[in-house]
């Protein structure tokens, strides 16, 4: 299979992180949905990354649907529970995450505007708020825990790792740790994980 992606999407690392912790073998072409020759587009009528193409020329779209296809495949543990209600709480962890990382794009790609055309103090304030709320839950519902959701490695982990990691990435003037300690020792357990030194966002230029 065939995953289209860039070294900056934060939301095409999520799905190389949940490659490499199920061990399953894959082409990574880096490719941006929106580039005049991309051939993303062929695969994905929205044009969006990330985008997988299975071995049957299949394509899959939106990382919340890859990863729930690749979590059926592979060698490695299941990142989704069985269990309806376990499944659901991991996959909240994963929309929070996704919400996170979402608000920090948006603020991140307005940055690259120039000042007069971005825009009002008003809405930056909303992306933030976002994103500081949903810390302020996730450092809730973490508490001492280990792991984000039972005792276990799940998509939750992945969910808020690659969210934190992405938000220091394109927002490092965020000074998140302070207020969120367990998310701090959380995101430093996770930085030694294969699956997330691997697939690390790409250096600024």
């Amino acid at each position: 299979m065939k995953l289209y992606g860039s070294p900056g999407s934060p939301f095409a690392r999520k799905v190389r992180i949940v490659l490499a912790e199920k061990n399953i073998a894959h082409d990574y072409i880096v490719a941006r949905g929106s580039a005049p020759d991309s051939p993303v587009p062929a695969f994905n009528p929205l044009g969006k990354i990330p985008t997988l193409v299975r071995d049957d020329g299949r394509a899959l779209y939106d990382s919340p649907v890859i990863v729930e296809y690749l979590d059926t495949l592979g060698s490695g543990p299941k990142l989704i529970p069985e269990d309806f209600e376990s499944r659901i709480e991991v996959k909240r962890w994963e929309a929070l995450g996704d919400g996170i990382t979402e608000a920090t794009v948006n603020i991140n790609h307005e940055y690259r505007e120039p000042a007069d055309k971005q825009r009002s103090s008003a809405w930056f304030e909303k992306q933030r708020q976002k994103i500081d709320r949903g810390l302020a839950r996730m450092e809730q519902d973490l508490g001492s825990g280990e792991f984000c959701f039972g005792k276990r490695f799940t998509l939750a982990d992945i969910a808020a790792g690659y969210a934190l990691g992405y938000l220091d990435f394109a927002l490092p003037e965020v000074e998140w740790r302070k207020a969120h300690p367990a998310l701090a020792q959380l995101a430093q357990r996770l930085a030694a994980r294969p699956s997330f030194s691997s697939t690390l966002q790409a250096p600024r230029a």
